[in-house]
């Protein structure tokens, strides 16, 4: 794949998978209950959550038939429109990227049918531990669309799996992301009075499982580097993969920057300034420093979407 096309597939398929598993990843942990009145609630709205997954869900079905189609069609060398029933067949049955596309597919129709089903029986607890998991093997199955799936015997089955744990990180951090962004919204207003202590137990829920997320890419992703081109730095400056590579690096830097700011600065002081009561704009400094993360990782997740169709020699 080396066409706008391919790279813009790639990008809302990574995109759309880690939202479906990031999102109710985050509800799972998140704080369901403590508002300074003893109320308890789930930190994201349940109609908002379930259209939202679904919607997703729909988007990744759409993407992964497209892209079964699109790479049969690479790969035999044809236009889409002169493809047989042969050709696909053998790709989905044949191929490990194939099988991985078609295991994707169910697992998202499974996943809507969930969903589905929950919908109408609004009365009962949202099905959280299901979704994540049906959302979180339909990301993994994304390793097979890299570098991931390319290597042989033990050492190919350490990368692949280092680069599913690697997307499983990524999910939940960038998930966790636009969670806070939607709390935001909803909260982030500076009388929003227990809103804004929702905020906070949100911002400070995450710390953890955001410091683990960071632990997971910072060694996965060395690991998966280093295998690659045997431990080497120079294709770092010698290679169109390597100059990604290193903007890739840059731009996951200046996250973990935001990110200890956040963790050692301003939420903090948001604290502070809930038991105080005295309005400040922490909750705006916070709100504006999440969307610049925010877009730093959907500037990270472009470059994934190419990193992946370049030769790491090359």
């Amino acid at each position: 794949m080396s066409s706008l096309p391919d790279y813009t597939l790639r990008f809302m398929q990574y995109l759309d998978l880690m939202l479906l598993f990031g999102l109710p990843l985050f509800a799972w942990y998140g704080p369901a209950a403590s508002t300074t009145s003893g109320d308890k609630h789930p930190p994201l709205p349940r109609w908002a959550l379930t259209q939202g997954l679904l919607i997703c869900g729909v988007l990744g079905l759409a993407l992964a038939g497209i892209e079964i189609v699109r790479s049969t069609a690479g790969i035999m060398g044809v236009a889409v429109s002169d493809l047989a029933r042969d050709d696909l067949a053998w790709y989905l049955f044949d191929t490990p990227a194939g099988r991985a596309g078609l295991t994707r597919a169910f697992l998202l129709v499974l996943l809507l049918a969930v969903l589905g089903w929950q919908s109408q029986r609004a009365e009962r607890p949202f099905p959280i531990r299901r979704v994540t998991l049906l959302a979180g093997v339909a990301l993994v199955s994304l390793a097979w669309n890299g570098h991931a799936a390319s290597g042989e015997g033990v050492s190919g089955t350490v990368r692949l799996v280092a680069g599913m744990a690697h997307l499983l990180a990524a999910g939940g951090w960038i998930g966790a992301i636009f969670a806070l962004l939607i709390l935001f919204v909803r909260h982030g207003k500076p009388a929003a009075g227990e809103g804004l202590h929702m905020l906070w137990r949100a911002l400070h829920t995450f710390s953890r499982p955001g410091t683990v997320f960071v632990g997971v890419l910072v060694v996965t992703g060395i690991f998966h580097y280093g295998d690659l081109v045997g431990w080497s730095i120079a294709p770092l400056f010698h290679s169109r993969h390597g100059n990604l590579m290193l903007l890739k690096l840059a731009l996951f830097a200046a996250m973990l920057g935001l990110a200890a700011l956040h963790r050692w600065w301003l939420v903090p002081r948001l604290e502070r300034d809930i038991h105080t009561g005295v309005p400040s704009h922490s909750a705006q400094h916070l709100r504006l420093s999440v969307t610049i993360e925010a877009t730093i990782a959907l500037l990270i997740l472009v470059s994934v979407a190419v990193l992946g169709t370049l030769s790491p020699h090359g």
